[in-house]
């Protein structure tokens, strides 16, 4: 026989036992380097004798209970996950009890409520929402957390006034969550916030601290930092006072994807703050469920791992995905088990053949590479001391912001050896090096192509691409008056980045560049370059009052992001410092001007010098990139929340 866990086994045996008249209680146990049960061995309440303390004399002794049975059912791990029977022995050497009274016996008699009652755990705030399967979510918060988190904020507002952090009151008059986020993250959701994941790994494991990040990818395929929380209250109110939050900070702007793990509130949530955002699931959340999930399978193993993180990752078409999803159970055996089913039934939600048309800037694919949890974890322990885990928090922020500057640089004092080929050369001048790869790989996919045409219809031509190895075949439309192409791939809507079928057909048509509008700008070299005011989502309101409020806060916003960068060199700093006396001069003009007077002085202004926020923001990238490979992270400005 076989059982899919422990608990299957122990079920199955005490049902026996109660049937023959016998009690049974879990034995010897093996486990693996990782912790994974390997074997037990379940045995009759009778096996084994009672041992006698030395020295020790009962005045009443208690009549002897164990007689050395030897009946017993021993389990063992198999490659697939499952545990199967590997002895079993079914003699005992003492009397069985009456069937009719065996209910009776410890093992079977129905669970009371108790210390260790499954309803006590229910009720156990510790215990609820261990799982990431959507549940309400509570955590303790450890004593001197609430102050030491506070010390934090309030440190760094003070060194970077542009930080921003807001604490949540319950009901109850206890602050049950913090949220927080500095002039970077702010800069770089404008740059990159088309795609948030909301990252809850943290939260629904037992780390002991409710962590969760607002995460994005910038151009070099690196993960960026929008916000950061800590919330020990998992319910529908919390998680609205923190998506609004952000969504205040964050100016309003709102994304064109939300990935998150499973759960009914967050999802609810994010319909009404973001009604127009596509949500999916996230699947390397589903991963990460999965090692938990099926840990036995995992470790059972040595294949599992990686063929199931194929399954998910790597499959670009449905009809690849659900063969390969139905051969990984056949040769694992798991088609009875109740998790993968779920994960099955719900695949259109979160599997990467499906949901094609939302842009999701391939990150799934960023985070299998580039995750964070090997990093912050460590520190997560409630044995570890809240300002300890925020010290070491803003040590793995700032490595990882360091990279970036590091990838920013090389990004532009260096260009890839590539072949002669113009649109290759197009790309490596236009993409970052991480992003040119990409494109270059696929790129060199399209030789393996063919092409047919379809027909014509105007300007509008058809074709059929089909690649040698997979038997379904793609169709591109081309538009030669406006250079439209729409492959049923569908990849670069899901990517960003063009495919080797439209390649394909772009060579078949002897066109040797790639139209300027599939190069997004978010994937570029110069993606941080240039005004925010047209992304920000800065709002301008007819109250007096309200929008000189507005505009004071939307300035020390915009100055103090030009400052952040600037502060990187001497150079770009002194920059700074020359050109802040004329723009002081021309404000002052502006000022003690007559109305009619200000066109005029705009306009003799701008035949002197371009817009100077415009061209600050411009110069900056050049005069910070020769520093920029070995400097700290980025400094942080002003907040005028």
């Amino acid at each position: 026989m076989q059982f899919g866990n422990e608990d299957e086994a122990y079920e199955f045996y005490n049902k026996y036992a109660e049937i023959m008249g016998f009690s049974v209680r879990r034995s010897k146990m093996w486990t693996t380097s990782k912790d994974v049960l390997a074997a037990r061995t379940f045995v009759c309440s009778k096996q084994g004798f009672r041992q006698k303390k030395k020295g020790f004399e009962p005045k009443k002794p208690r009549p002897a209970t164990r007689t050395g049975c030897p009946a017993c059912l021993t389990i063992k791990i198999t490659p697939t996950g499952r545990y199967r029977v590997t002895d079993f022995i079914s003699g005992h050497n003492h009397q069985l009890a009456n069937p009719l009274t065996s209910h009776t016996l410890r093992s079977h008699r129905p669970k009371t409520k108790g210390r260790f009652s499954e309803l006590d755990s229910m009720e156990d705030p510790k215990m609820v929402g261990r799982t990431s399967q959507g549940h309400s979510f509570q955590k303790s918060m450890v004593k001197g957390d609430a102050g030491a988190v506070l010390e934090y904020l309030q440190k760094m507002q003070v060194e970077n006034p542009l930080f921003y952090y807001a604490v949540r009151i319950n009901e109850s008059d206890n602050m049950s969550g913090f949220f927080w986020a500095d002039a970077k993250s702010m800069m770089d959701y404008i740059y990159f916030g088309d795609v948030v994941c909301f990252d809850t790994t943290y939260k629904t494991s037992d780390y002991g601290r409710p962590l969760i990040l607002f995460l994005g990818v910038n151009h070099h395929k690196q993960l960026v930092l929008f916000g950061t929380a800590l919330l020990y209250d998992g319910s529908r109110e919390s998680y609205a006072w923190l998506f609004e939050t952000f969504k205040t900070v964050m100016r309003g702007k709102q994304p064109k994807a939300f990935l998150s793990d499973r759960s009914e509130e967050i999802s609810d949530v994010i319909a009404e703050v973001w009604p127009g955002a596509a949500q999916r699931l996230c699947v390397w959340h589903l991963f990460q469920n999965a090692t938990m999930q099926l840990s036995q399978v995992f470790e059972g193993s040595k294949t599992f791992a990686s063929e199931f993180s194929r399954c998910i990752f790597e499959c670009e078409e449905v009809e690849e995905f659900v063969s390969a999803w139905e051969s990984l159970i056949e040769k694992y055996d798991l088609k009875d088990n109740e998790w993968l089913v779920k994960q099955f039934e719900e695949r259109e939600r979160w599997g990467l053949p499906f949901g094609r048309d939302v842009f999701c800037a391939d990150f799934s694919s960023t985070l299998v590479k580039e995750n964070w949890n090997t990093f912050l974890k460590k520190g997560l322990g409630q044995n570890v001391d809240m300002l300890q885990f925020l010290e070491h928090y803003d040590k793995v922020v700032e490595e990882r912001r360091n990279a970036e500057m590091r990838a920013d640089f090389n990004a532009c004092q260096s260009l890839p050896r590539i072949p002669s080929f113009r649109m290759l050369k197009q790309a490596a001048s236009a993409y970052t090096p991480a992003i040119f790869k990409v494109f270059e790989k696929e790129f060199e996919l399209h030789m393996d192509c063919m092409v047919y045409s379809c027909g014509e219809i105007g300007a509008t031509s058809d074709y059929k691409v089909i690649v040698e190895e997979k038997p379904k075949p793609h169709f591109v439309r081309y538009d030669s008056v406006t250079g439209t192409l729409l492959c049923s791939c569908k990849k670069f809507e899901f990517a960003g980045i063009q495919c080797r079928h439209v390649f394909k057909v772009l060579d078949f048509r002897n066109i040797k560049e790639l139209p300027s509008q599939y190069i997004l700008k978010r994937w570029r070299k110069d993606a941080k370059i240039g005004t925010i005011r047209h992304d920000s989502g800065y709002i301008m309101e007819n109250d007096p009052k309200s929008s000189f409020a507005r505009r004071y806060n939307y300035l020390c916003y915009i100055l103090s992001s030009i400052a952040a960068r600037a502060a990187k060199t001497t150079e770009s700093s002194n920059f700074i410092e020359s050109q802040m006396n004329l723009l002081s001069e021309q404000v002052e003009q502006l000022l003690h001007s007559r109305p009619f007077q200000i066109p005029y002085l705009i306009s003799a202004t701008s035949n002197e010098q371009r817009d100077v926020l415009e061209s600050l923001a411009d110069s900056l990238q050049h005069d910070s990139n020769a520093e920029a490979g070995f400097v700290g992270g980025a400094t942080n400005g002003i907040l005028g929340f």
